[in-house]
């Protein structure tokens, strides 16, 4: 790495993982759990750092987190055949990695009587994985190393829940040096996704968490009239009193408005007669290029705003004008699909899996008679995302977040480092969304969220000479990161005190 050749260990099997693990899993079953492990051989593994990481969906596998991204090996893409080459900026640098598969991905399975879909709950997936941990831990003498868990867009509920779950156990389970003070070291949130409940593209949420983010992208366009030439670090601070603006409007005036579904439109009706609603609509066109300069007798027939004004991602990536026939991707805004095309963020076709099955069997010297399961379309179709709050005296049925494991994690262990990584340009999840749930963490707890040109899923892996750039500020942050003793106390990456977030 950087240079200089180290020596590491790969293995590859199965752990078996379940109700013997953290205590709120009592009634969970067993499952085979599936992982990929490097381990540096020229350093003590009793006190290296071990980082265990997760995919999201729910239903990903770790293959892709693996294999060019934070693993050691990366595909030749140049080489004429299949081919292998050094990933300079591996994180095996800085940790020790274990790739993991939760229930139904990769090789997974529950171990019978249990069925995979016993697991397919947020609690039940965060309980079985905890457990996972803490027997590589006892199986590999790893109690006394400091540890990481790192996870990706659904990794920002994952992650934190069982964080929370390790804390709460302490060395409880361990079989030896239960004196040990490394429970948990830190948490990476990766383009996450932190409270389903604010979350507009999948629940009646306002959407103006996601302003900035599509400002971000027409800049990228060269399509605003706002930007002035400004930075594009500049954005977020100069639409912060809009975003307050906008979901105070929404909880006022258009929360019945969702052109998904028949609601009342009675109150945005009344609310486009008043004076408020012609800047207000100007704005969102000069911030977007949809719609136009509003005039009164306008309709949703001339101007989409009108039609839908809590525009989610997936809209704004329908209207806005990328071309003709195209629209933009989910995952990055800064490019495009032809609309008749799947959009990878729903798209389930196992495109990397022979390539990972292959790598697993080339150089890891591991095979199964399975096909590998990298993205399990199934999973998420029956996943249970309120299984997490179901004593909510208040709202029982409320969506999932996991910003209370958070808190209490904050809480139990004041030395916990967490680091959250964002793109401008990740529709997917908006970056601001997750600075405005953040914001609800006590003013010691705050955590930094770090921003890039970048879109959904961050990676420090090499690339394009453009990307270079991107690339190493990603791997320098990740380096400083691990490389802190303590957290910093309180955020002092922020830009300026949020806006509120107005309730109803």
């Amino acid at each position: 790495m950087k240079g200089n050749p180290i020596q590491f260990a790969v293995t590859a099997g199965h752990l078996e993982a379940g109700s013997s693990g953290n205590a709120s899993a009592s009634s969970l079953g067993k499952a085979a759990i599936f992982y990929t492990a490097y381990a540096r051989l020229d350093l003590p593994k009793t006190t290296r750092p071990v980082t265990f990481i997760f995919n999201g969906g729910p239903g990903g596998a770790s293959a892709v987190m693996d294999v060019g991204f934070l693993g050691p090996m990366r595909f030749d893409w140049n080489a004429p055949t299949f081919a292998l080459a050094d990933n300079p900026n591996t994180l095996l640098d800085k940790t020790d990695l274990v790739f993991v598969d939760p229930v139904g991905t990769g090789y997974s399975k529950a171990i019978f009587p249990n069925k995979n879909d016993d697991f397919w709950g947020v609690d039940d997936d965060a309980s079985v994985l905890a457990d996972f941990i803490i027997q590589y831990i006892n199986a590999n003498q790893r109690q006394e190393s400091p540890k990481y868990l790192y996870g990706v867009s659904y990794g920002g509920i994952r992650v934190p829940i069982i964080g929370r779950m390790l804390i709460e156990s302490g060395t409880t389970k361990y079989t030896e040096k239960k004196d040990s003070k490394n429970v948990l070291a830190g948490l990476i949130l990766n383009s996450p996704v932190l409270d389903y409940e604010a979350d507009c593209l999948s629940n009646d949420a306002p959407c103006g968490g996601n302003l900035p983010t599509y400002a971000a992208v027409v800049a990228d366009w060269e399509k605003s009239l706002e930007r002035s030439g400004k930075p594009i670090e500049a954005i977020p601070d100069d639409l912060g009193a809009f975003v307050r603006d906008y979901n105070k409007y929404y909880y006022s005036s258009f929360s019945g408005v969702d052109n998904r579904k028949v609601k009342d439109r009675t109150k945005w009706e009344a609310f486009l007669k008043q004076p408020e609603a012609p800047p207000f609509l100007d704005r969102l066109y000069r911030l977007t290029g949809i719609g136009k300069i509003y005039a009164p007798g306008d309709s949703k027939a001339n101007n989409p705003w009108i039609e839908e004004p809590n525009m989610n991602s997936f809209e704004f990536s329908w209207f806005f004008d990328s071309g003709e026939d195209r629209m933009l991707l989910l995952a990055d805004g800064r490019m495009t699909i032809k609309l008749s095309d799947t959009d990878p963020a729903f798209d389930r076709r196992p495109v990397f899996d022979p390539l990972a099955q292959r790598y697993q069997r080339e150089f890891i010297g591991y095979s199964s008679n399975l096909g590998y399961m990298g993205s399990n379309g199934e999973v998420i179709d029956n996943w249970d995302f309120r299984s997490h709050h179901p004593d909510d005296p208040i709202k029982p049925d409320r969506e999932v977040s996991s910003i209370p494991d958070l808190s209490a994690s904050l809480r139990l262990n004041s030395d916990l480092k967490v680091l959250v990584q964002h793109g401008y340009y990740d529709l997917n999840t908006p970056f601001y969304q997750s600075e405005l749930v953040l914001a609800a963490l006590p003013a010691a707890m705050k955590v930094p969220v770090k921003l890039y040109e970048a879109g959904h899923g961050i990676g420090p892996g090499d690339g394009p000479e453009a990307k270079l750039v991107l690339y190493s500020r990603v791997l320098s942050d990740l380096n400083t990161f691990y490389d802190r003793p303590q957290p910093d106390g309180v955020l002092t990456a922020m830009r300026s005190p949020l806006p509120e977030t107005v309730q109803p």
